[in-house]
């Protein structure tokens, strides 16, 4: 039950996959600090851009390629240049595809990634969208199974909202749906069995507060200062997504005449609602990412909170890495029983089966 990871970061979805079972041959990732974040969490690291390394050496070895190529190229922050961006992830994931031959595939990516531009007219390789249909197809021509899931971290017991496109192939259709949901909507959740959505003020209450403001800045609670500290009710729901921008604060400043120009969607944007405070530190955007808050972080104060804002949480990764697993090990007992897989496939298709969410959970 092995995997290769690409573009992996602080090691938010190495964390997750661990705890779902797999076992990592490789942690790929070309930024330094993050590399030695990976290294002092026990991963193997192997600093190094993705493009120069020969994937092949994998081959026959991992089960299992997770990749999270950079967002910027389907982001609004990244100005949605698609696979005009230099930094576009896909042709290189795809070419360890190649290499590697994995079973399985998991890749991770911002929302962005499913929006056509307007008057992309199809096929536009600045469309994000219509790059990321290209990306399917190829998964399509190298899988006998693959499709997408939409999921939101808030219900995987995650205390954010930080909703996510799951990419996915394999030689087993899985759950349309995704992997099966821990948590809801506080008004939905005892009706769905689910537990409630995990809040602002259960991941970081007991730091989120006025009594904080000796340690960090804060705005003071006065109706020069917009919205500051009157929004208290904040601490009940999940924090907005944490982002690499929180390492600035809040949007909500004089220049901006104390509005959010379009928010609030960052977690340092509640803080500054529920209490005045200007910017989230590390070790609440750890804990709002589901990572433990002794995290080990390397790197420089502004190297730390790009790694926390880039994060996948680990319950994600691990919700997306059981299901895989449990479909994994499903494949293996047809391959002992000598089931010829294109059959299976042929009846899978036709019958509209597909391994369930649920069976993981």
């Amino acid at each position: 039950m092995t995997c290769v990871e690409l573009f992996a970061g602080t090691g938010g979805a190495s964390l997750g996959l661990h705890r779902a079972g797999w076992t990592h041959l490789a942690c790929v990732e070309r930024e330094p600090a993050a590399a030695a974040t990976l290294r002092a969490a026990g991963f193997p690291a192997v600093e190094a851009d993705a493009r120069d390394l020969d994937f092949a050496a994998f081959r026959g070895r991992a089960a299992l390629l997770w990749a999270s190529p950079p967002c910027q190229p389907g982001s609004t922050a990244g100005q949605r240049r698609g696979a005009t961006d230099e930094r576009d992830g896909w042709p290189v994931t795809l070419a360890a595809i190649d290499a590697c031959r994995p079973t399985w595939f998991l890749a991770e990516n911002v929302l962005g990634w499913s929006y056509h531009m307007d008057l992309c007219g199809g096929g536009h390789g600045s469309c994000p969208a219509c790059h990321l249909e290209g990306v399917a197809g190829e998964l399509a021509r190298r899988f006998p199974f693959a499709g997408q899931w939409r999921l939101d971290a808030a219900d995987f017991g995650v205390p954010q909202r930080r909703r996510r496109l799951i990419l996915w192939a394999g030689p087993l259709p899985l759950d349309p749906d995704g992997p099966a949901t821990t948590h809801a909507h506080p008004e939905a959740a005892e009706g769905l069995a689910l537990r409630p959505w995990l809040t602002l003020g259960e991941a970081v209450g007991d730091t989120m507060h006025r009594g904080s403001c000796d340690r960090r800045a804060c705005y003071p609670c006065d109706e020069e200062h917009g919205r500051a500290c009157s929004e208290p009710w904040r601490l009940d729901r999940p924090a907005p997504t944490v982002t690499t921008t929180d390492e600035k604060g809040t949007r909500a400043n004089a220049v901006a005449g104390w509005t959010f120009n379009g928010g609030p969607d960052r977690a340092s944007d509640a803080a500054f609602l529920v209490a005045g405070i200007r910017r989230i530190v590390l070790d609440e955007g750890l804990r709002l990412q589901g990572l433990p808050a002794d995290w080990p972080l390397q790197g420089t104060v502004h190297q730390r909170y790009v790694q926390v804002g880039n994060a996948v949480p680990p319950a994600l990764a691990e919700a997306a890495g059981r299901l895989v697993l449990a479909a994994h090990r499903a494949w293996l007992a047809l391959q002992a029983a000598g089931v010829d897989g294109g059959a299976l496939a042929h009846a899978l298709r036709r019958g509209r089966l597909s391994v369930p969410g649920r069976v993981a959970a």
